[in-house]
């Protein structure tokens, strides 16, 4: 569905936000949308490596079309002032590509105390959601077909195999794939639960599975002896392109239009795990996160 013409207009006229979207996949997603004609959003908390990626992104795809916004998207007053920006000098947005995510090999918290791995793999992709929600019907309105959030989770959330509440491993021991694991539960949790609250005329939502892709994730110094192993077995990922086409896919294929609350991998609806249906998961998830952020309620 993609395009290497440089001056693709499939995606003419439509505004895309991405968030993570300096390196990897977030990148070769931006990069995608680029070479189909959109007006792409970048998102990323490092104005310098932000500018450097926009740059290469209007080099490579021959579209001009790009912006770059900074914000920590684990601090909800950056996202305030992103929306304000956002909606002063465009208007709407059509889509909503939640990417940015991490893993951390020991427990860190933000200034607010929120555990690291939480704040940013999920109350991040809530609060981007809720804000943003005005925006994406603004898009709706205007295009005459419904908006689109997708969200970034994985196939990691297989790991998790038993109902758990302690969302923020404040007691329970912390291993960096577990709770990577219930972050990426939680996305899937969310999109189903944000689906049941959204009319799909106006704005769907789905998440996926990008594969297991050779980025920088997971390069972290605190990561031991797992570091190790993940860093060997990195020339076998897939590479950003690829990892990136089923978000792309989920963006702007007009195939997945009526697609609403599901999870795709390999650009396919696929089935995720019974752990992923459990409605008193979903339940305590949203409350929790209305709770921490004020929004949704």
């Amino acid at each position: 569905m993609t395009s290497n013409h440089p001056t693709a207009t499939h995606l003419q006229g439509q505004i895309f936000l991405v968030t993570g979207a300096n390196s990897g996949i977030g990148r070769e997603t931006a990069l995608g949308l680029a070479r189909l004609g959109a007006t792409v959003l970048i998102v990323c908390r490092d104005r310098s490596k932000g500018e450097v990626t926009v740059s290469e992104v209007k080099k490579a795809s021959g579209n001009k079309s790009i912006a770059l916004f900074t914000a920590d998207l684990t601090q909800m007053g950056d996202m305030q002032t992103l929306h304000s920006d956002i909606k002063e000098k465009y208007g709407h947005i059509n889509v909503l590509v939640n990417n940015a995510g991490a893993i951390f090999g020991e427990r860190k918290t933000t200034e607010d105390g929120l555990e690291l791995t939480f704040a940013t793999n999920h109350l991040n992709y809530f609060i981007m959601s809720h804000l943003f929600l005005d925006l994406l019907k603004k898009g709706a309105s205007e295009s005459k077909h419904p908006s689109r959030i997708v969200n970034v989770a994985s196939e990691a959330h297989r790991q998790v195999r038993s109902e758990t509440f302690d969302w923020q491993f404040e007691n329970t021991a912390f291993k960096p794939m577990n709770v990577y694991g219930l972050s990426k539960l939680a996305n899937i949790l969310f999109t189903r639960e944000l689906a049941k609250r959204l009319n799909p005329s106006e704005v769907t939502t789905n998440c996926l599975h990008p594969g297991v892709v050779r980025t920088a994730f997971g390069t972290q110094n605190d990561w031991g002896i797992l570091g190790v192993l993940f860093n060997a077995a990195r020339p076998f990922f897939l590479t950003p392109e690829k990892g990136a086409r089923t978000s792309l896919y989920l963006s702007a294929n007009a195939e997945v239009s009526q697609a609403h609350g599901s999870y795709f991998k390999n650009c396919r609806e696929t089935k995720p795990s019974s752990l992923a249906f459990n409605e008193k998961m979903a339940k305590n998830l949203w409350e929790t996160s209305v709770r921490l952020t004020g929004l949704g309620g």
